[in-house]
């Protein structure tokens, strides 16, 4: 039994340590193929991902992510496609343990103590017949279990993952 609970203290020591590395909440990290030539990609076409796990987040995924390619110049298509677009999320409860604490000694439930934390990953690759990743950008934000709210953190996040998009022309 004292070994059980040396592997679970272990482990959650260990992604604890893991998540301090990830990055800031909210901030977008972003990678790209310095040799890829972006003017050249006009299409893209959807690749499976890791999808959100209800069917109406996914939906507004999909919206954000098709407007912003729009907004790029990009035309979808089922085939040939120039690239692949696909997107990667997971969530997990943070929990702020003095709040925790607080509401504790105050015989309140924990629940206030919770947040949700989302990331989420746009991933392109060229669409040859051996795909290279050209581009990728994610962040991690804490989301609203509210729809309507859900869904303008969903816009937000992914207008702010495709300003990092390398063949993105200045605004004027």
């Amino acid at each position: 039994m004292k070994i059980i609970g040396f592997i679970l203290v272990s482990l959650t020591l260990s992604s604890l340590a893991f998540a301090q590395q990830g990055a800031a909440v909210g901030k977008v990290e972003t990678k790209s193929d310095a040799k890829a030539n972006f003017a050249a990609f006009h299409t893209y076409s959807w690749t499976p991902g890791l999808h959100a796990d209800t069917p109406e987040v996914h939906k507004m995924i999909v919206a954000a992510c098709e407007a912003e390619m729009t907004k790029l110049g990009f035309k979808s298509v089922t085939t040939g496609a120039d690239t692949t677009l696909a997107y990667y999320t997971v969530r997990s409860t943070e929990v702020d343990l003095k709040a925790l604490d607080k509401l504790d000694k105050q015989g309140l439930s924990g629940d206030a103590a919770t947040k949700t934390l989302g990331r989420l990953v746009v991933v392109m690759r060229t669409g040859a017949t051996s795909p290279q990743q050209v581009w990728s950008a994610s962040t991690r934000e804490f989301v609203d279990q509210d729809p309507a709210k859900m869904n303008e953190i969903v816009r937000s996040v992914a207008a702010r993952l495709f300003e990092t998009y390398p063949g993105r022309k200045a605004a004027r």
